[in-house]
């Protein structure tokens, strides 16, 4: 069940998925506040469900299709970032870890365009390629899964992730890509948040990570050399 104060994936998860259904809960940040309450109540009025702005087993099997409350734990799995450039900050990173990160983030607000890979527009491997580029590691330039089967051999768990890994993530789709398989891809920044793109309406932006649909993470072995 997720209501007013939740915060974690689980409602960075909710806030994605009512902005795709065209209610929008003032963005996705992973904090249950009045906007994401506003959203659900105008959602469950809709769908002619109990308008009590909680999202309970009936809500989440309209919103998801599901009403498994694997989805909604209700915990904190992250810790908000605070104000200030989302970066590691502290000089402890790699030049070329450090740049890469730099140069995602750079690309905040703009647009998503399913193919580009900058410099004006990205789709979510697209940053991942052209950032990598900038950082002065040259490679071909593949998919989500691409990159997650080139990866393969440095993954690391959650416990061992440090800013500049890649997080590669599977969310339901149209192009046959099944579960197990990276439908996504981000670049993780510390601070349980990461830096992507995947939305036409909000662009490369920094957000909570979707933990709940992070499939592994790897390292980039040509970062560190």
């Amino acid at each position: 069940m997720l209501s007013m104060g939740t915060r974690g994936s689980d409602v960075s998860r909710l806030q994605k998925q009512l902005k795709a259904a065209g209610f929008n809960p003032g963005g996705v940040d992973g904090v249950f506040g009045s906007k994401t309450k506003a959203a659900v109540l105008k959602y469950q009025r809709a769908k002619h469900l109990s308008a009590d702005g909680v999202v309970g087993a009936r809500t989440s099997q309209k919103l998801f299709g599901s009403s498994s409350s694997k989805y909604f734990d209700g915990k904190s799995d992250f810790a908000p970032a605070g104000p200030g450039p989302v970066t590691t900050g502290n000089g402890s990173s790699p030049a070329k870890v450090q740049k890469f990160i730099n140069t995602a983030v750079a690309q905040t607000g703009k647009p998503y365009v399913f193919g580009a890979e900058g410099p004006r527009a990205f789709d979510c491997s697209g940053l991942i390629h052209y950032a990598l580029k900038q950082a002065g590691v040259a490679d071909s330039r593949t998919t989500a899964a691409g990159y997650q089967a080139r990866f393969a051999g440095s993954r690391v768990s959650r416990s061992q992730l440090k800013p500049g890994d890649l997080l590669f993530i599977h969310y339901p789709n149209t192009r046959g890509i099944p579960a197990g398989k990276a439908s996504h891809i981000e670049i993780y920044l510390g601070n349980g948040r990461s830096m992507g793109t995947d939305n036409p309406r909000e662009g490369a932006r920094a957000e909570p990570v979707d933990w709940s649909h992070v499939v592994n993470a790897s390292r980039v072995p040509g970062l560190y050399r």
